[in-house]
């Protein structure tokens, strides 16, 4: 597969599915990154253009087996375009909580970071968790509040070293793990009557739109000194050309370009550590599709050699998505809970190492959702990070 590059030029609208019409005083709102089915639909849409840049519809068949992996987000490099080599960026894992200091405040705040993992219930306790999973939390008690700096993606060396050794810090800047991604733009916008091209002063149609502007400015830093950010998404589409072409809601201009990054790879420690220990963390970068909610179903299935086993789950909000089907009959799709990105999985693995070796390198950077269409269009991509499989007492540090 290859690595594509999708720059919005323009603030990108993805719908969150709020009604939107030729009404004064409506608003489209975008989420506040866009879903699989955003960038996978635009990609496909792209592919399938014939030479005078029209769709084909007869096309739809063969582009549903088209591939896409991602959105992730990325920083572009300003003079070639392409990914910055450090420029990979993954949504904050759930098994992560970053506490800030009483009284500390401004740029120069720092925090602490805290692990969530599965714990052993105490003697007579009880919990309401299906199927026999753990809860999970922290194994002592943290009297400070969760700190609003929290970075919603890490960039990938600070989120490597999580999944290699998810180690508790002190005192760390949240804007060495991260940023806060794409900030909303709003902005104003007014019917207009097409014989006058003027304003349309007789319906008063002014409505808003918030979309998200893909260029980041630090908060202490002049504009010169912004970074560009884009998406990036692998797949296999055989017809993908460079340019411009409308990616999201109101048709928002970007610059489709090929990249010369792949992927990045599982790191060695993270395969051996896994096989030596049978079993793993597997973080969601893309929300996912169960066919049973929360619970996965495909991924636990036996494979290679490995029977996987979901012990417990730090779970993030679930995220709601709908769209519109092109295949005729052409029809709303039906809204679907997802398993949010960011969800971290504990899993048990059984099988040799050999065997669990090779699971991990087929299930890195692939899609996990149960469905084989979902996981055609992205839903559910995975890495995998280190977990000793141990429960841990609570109130015990470690």
């Amino acid at each position: 597969m290859r690595v594509w590059i999708i720059e919005p030029n323009d603030p990108l609208i993805a719908r969150d599915g709020r009604p939107f019409g030729p009404v004064p005083g409506a608003r489209a709102v975008s989420l506040a990154f866009p879903v699989p089915s955003t960038t996978t639909g635009a990609v496909r849409t792209r592919d399938g253009l014939d030479a005078e840049g029209r769709f084909r519809p007869s096309e739809i068949p063969r582009l549903k087996q088209v591939t896409v992996l991602g959105p992730l987000l990325v920083e572009l490099d300003d003079e070639t375009g392409d990914i910055r080599q450090d420029g990979w960026l993954a949504p904050a894992p759930a098994d992560a909580v970053l506490f800030g200091r009483d009284g500390d405040t401004g740029d120069a705040a720092k925090v602490s970071v805290r692990r969530l993992i599965p714990l052993r219930l105490l003697p007579g306790a009880l919990t309401n968790l299906p199927d026999g999973l753990a809860p999970v939390g922290m194994v002592r008690l943290e009297r400070s509040k969760p700190s609003s700096r929290a970075p919603r993606f890490w960039r990938w060396e600070s989120f490597e070293e999580w999944l290699t050794d998810a180690r508790e810090k002190e005192d760390v800047d949240p804007a060495q793990i991260g940023h806060g991604g794409p900030v909303r733009d709003a902005r104003m916008h007014v019917g207009i009557d097409h014989e006058t091209r003027t304003a349309d002063e007789e319906t008063g149609a002014l409505f808003q739109t918030r979309g998200l502007e893909f260029v980041r400015v630090p908060q202490s830093s002049k504009l010169s000194c912004a970074t560009r950010l884009g998406l990036a998404v692998a797949t296999d589409a055989p017809n993908l050309k460079p340019g411009i072409g409308p990616i999201g809601g109101e048709r928002r201009v970007a610059f489709w370009r090929p990249s010369a990054r792949a992927l990045p790879s599982i790191p060695d420690r993270v395969k051996t550590t896994i096989a030596a220990q049978g079993s793993c963390r597997l973080v969601l970068l893309t929300p996912a599709c169960f066919t049973q909610g929360w619970k996965p179903a495909w991924l636990l299935r036996p494979s290679d050699g490995v029977t996987p086993s979901l012990q417990a789950m730090a779970l993030a909000k679930p995220q709601v998505v709908s769209g519109w089907s092109l295949e005729p009959p052409q029809r709303a799709k039906p809204t679907r809970r997802l398993a949010s990105a960011g969800t971290v999985l504990f899993l048990k693995l059984a099988g040799d190492r050999q065997a669990i070796e090779r699971w991990a390198e087929r299930v890195w950077m692939r899609s996990v959702s149960d469905e084989d269409q979902d996981r055609k269009d992205g839903f559910g991509l995975a890495v995998l990070g280190t977990w000793d499989g141990q429960l841990r007492e609570m109130g015990v540090r470690t």
